[in-house]
């Protein structure tokens, strides 16, 4: 029977919400987030990972920004400026090398502190100008001159390249002697720029750099920033674009160095570098592109990337990279917590939760990028395990809609009310086919139903009992409860004791009680006809039940037999709710009266049943009850008796006058010896 009252709408009921239907479930959300982390462990050893060099690096760097370098590195740039300046060529490695010579004593009177020199002087040029540049570098003694690398290739008959060798390319024996050291300044480069350096060479011996030489010189040698044989490169922690370490160009340096003053200052116990370093995109020559790469073009110079490995050496603030197993660990982590939530909350609710994680993760990416120098993976946990992770989510809850659709349409032809099985989805199953749940049952029957019809016409019938079920199920509903089988004027409804049973049997003897008032304490009002309610609780399986051809939503188990026999007994105690043990004990104390134990019609063990009012027992009359049930139980009779009585006469007018009429007539028979305190009901 089909009440319009049922088609109301499904906004407000359980299981379903405004962006889809969910079905919050720690399995899914844990299988979501298994799946989630094989994910990304599948991105993590996928060629993906290689976009970390490129996209990920420059996002690092964009959100962290420039900042400040070391202050005791100074850049004295040889750039077109100062050709045009100081009237030499254009072109630095053709300026006269008595202008170097010229610089190295200026500094060194200055008290620079290590002077590098990343300019080749591999061939002779003027002899007296490489004379007066070996006699700079000899009396300053702290020069330290760039060497080349030279690689040569072994070719197979074919053409192919079969081995290749490096080999070291020394300043000219005259400089190098003079020199206080020289050494190879190599940048491993990538298609997507520069990223590292070599703190050793291995191709060569494993001949310290560079940076490492002049760190060396500046004392770093021996402390724990000193880099270990072991790990020969490192990764370059970029200070930012080009001039961020102070850069001086060649012909302002000489003005400095002119006055003794400005020269101390400007160069005093510093490390001053000397090289090719050219604003001009035009014109830059020794530059290398990495993440501060303008978009006009300006790369960052040799020079400039020489001194961020030593300013990176001096400090210790080299980037770290997690090991591979560390870093496929974190994609996994991140990925499962971004899993989790498709599993436990709707799609909108998901969709948030999944920005949250991937906020805070690139909040704690560049915490580490820039405070603890640790680069951590971005691209993939912020951009591929989101998009595949998210997919993921929304197939899943896609499925589960469809499935739930199917469910839907197939209770339609069981005859179920759209509105009423989108409440229950989640009950039933995969399939539809139902399951066992907990649940409370109560049983309702119209008082002397038969009678009323009897007089009726069958349209008649009809339009009375469709106005009482307008009112009753819509009391059941709005308590959260179910009408899950009309058979003539018995209604069963049903609450599924979904999150504990304490929940349910609070709502359902709420439903029961305003059913109790809305049909008992007006009888005649329109739709209201008296009812009798009986509740129990426990196991039952709610699902398909019949035979091919023919099937029907039920609940079934003895749960639901038994509230069937407690709704009966109000008939012979002349009481409008009552409830069983088990229900009770879930209740406040006091909210359930308790009239005894009873031998109910087809059940083998006796069950305590007890009473739901809507309005308390005066205080005498529960008293007097009290004491004439446990005379009863005790076999007592006539005192029993007496008490009913007087329980009848204070204001119970129900359990009284039924337990009254056993007295008497358990009084004028032989006393039973196996009496156990338990009344029989005459029928169901």
């Amino acid at each position: 029977m089909h009440d319009p009252a049922l088609r109301r709408s499904a906004a407000h009921s359980p299981g379903r919400t405004a962006d889809g239907p969910v079905r919050p479930s720690w399995r899914g959300a844990l299988g979501m987030a298994l799946a989630g982390a094989l994910l990304a462990l599948a991105l993590g050893l996928s060629p993906l990972a290689e976009l970390e060099r490129s996209f990920g690096l420059r996002f690092l760097y964009g959100l962290r920004g420039p900042v400040a370098a070391p202050q005791d590195i100074v850049i004295v740039a040889m750039d077109a400026a100062s050709a045009q300046a100081l009237g030499v060529p254009e072109r630095p490695e053709r300026w006269p090398r008595g202008l170097h010579a010229r610089l190295i004593s200026g500094l060194a009177a200055s008290g620079a502190r290590v002077i590098g020199f990343d300019v080749l002087f591999a061939q002779a040029r003027e002899p007296a100008e490489d004379a007066a540049l070996a006699d700079a570098l000899r009396r300053a003694g702290r020069v330290v001159l760039a060497e080349t690398i030279r690689r040569d290739f072994v070719r197979g008959a074919d053409g192919s390249v079969v081995a290749s060798a490096d080999q070291r390319v020394p300043p000219l024996p005259l400089f190098a002697e003079a020199a206080g050291a020289s050494a190879p300044f190599v940048l491993p480069k990538t298609p997507d720029g520069v990223f590292e350096f070599w703190t050793r060479v291995p191709t060569v011996g494993d001949r310290p750099s560079l940076p490492l030489v002049l760190a060396t010189r500046m004392g770093v040698a021996g402390s724990p920033q000193d880099p270990s044989p072991d790990e020969p490169r490192r990764l370059l922690n970029l200070y930012g674009p080009l001039g961020t370490v102070t850069t001086i160009s060649y012909g302002r340096a000489l003005e400095l160095l002119a006055d003794p003053v400005a020269a101390t200052a400007t160069f005093g116990g510093k490390a001053v570098l000397v090289g090719y370093s050219e604003a001009n995109q035009s014109r830059q020559t020794d530059a290398y592109r990495t993440p501060f790469s303008t978009a006009d073009g300006v790369d960052v110079s040799g020079v400039e990337l020489a001194a961020t490995a030593l300013g990176n050496l001096l400090e210790g603030s080299w980037l770290r990279r997690p090991g591979e197993g560390a870093a496929l660990a974190l994609l996994a982590a991140q990925a499962a917590l971004l899993a989790l939530p498709w599993g436990l909350a709707r799609p909108r609710a998901a969709l948030a939760a999944t920005a949250g994680v991937c906020v805070v993760y690139a909040g704690l990416a560049l915490w580490a990028f820039s405070a603890a120098r640790l680069w951590l993976p971005v691209v993939l946990p912020l951009a591929f395990s989101p998009a595949l992770v998210g997919a993921l989510g929304i197939a899943r809850q896609h499925r589960a809609a469809l499935r739930r659709r199917g469910e839907l349409e197939r209770a339609l032809e069981l005859g179920v009310p759209r509105a009423a099985i989108e409440r229950l989805a989640a009950v039933l199953g995969d399939g539809g086919q139902g399951k066992t749940v907990i649940a409370v049952c109560l049983c309702s029957d119209i008082v002397s139903y038969t009678t009323i019809a009897e007089s009726l016409s069958p349209q008649a019938a009809r339009d009375l009992l469709n106005r009482y079920l307008a009112r009753f199920i819509p009391i059941v509903e709005s308590h959260g409860g179910y009408a899950a089988d009309m058979v003539g004027d018995s209604v069963l409804s049903l609450w599924i004791a979904e999150t504990g049973p304490e929940p349910a049997v609070a709502a359902a003897c709420r439903a029961g009680l305003e059913l109790d008032r809305a049909m008992n304490a007006s009888p005649g009002a329109d739709g209201a006809l008296p009812t009798r309610l009986g509740l129990h609780c426990g196991p039952i399986f709610f699902g398909e039940v019949g035979a091919p051809g023919r099937h029907e939503l039920r609940a079934v188990g003895d749960i639901v037999n038994t509230a069937s026999r407690i709704q009966g007994a109000n008939k012979y105690l002349n009481t409008g709710v009552l409830v069983s043990r088990a229900v009770a004990d879930r209740l406040g104390p006091g909210e359930a009266r308790s009239l005894g134990r009873f031998a109910l019609a087809g059940k083998g063990q006796a069950m305590e049943l007890l009473q739901l009012s809507r309005e308390a027992l005066p205080a005498p009359a529960a008293a007097r009850f009290g004491a004439g049930l446990q005379a009863f139980v005790a076999g007592e009779f006539g005192a029993a008796a007496a008490q009913f009585a007087a329980a009848r006469e204070a204001g119970d007018a129900g359990p009284a006058v039924f337990y009254l009429a056993q007295c008497r007539a358990l009084a004028a028979r032989p006393r039973d010896p196996a009496w156990q305190g338990v009344a029989v009901l005459p029928g169901k």
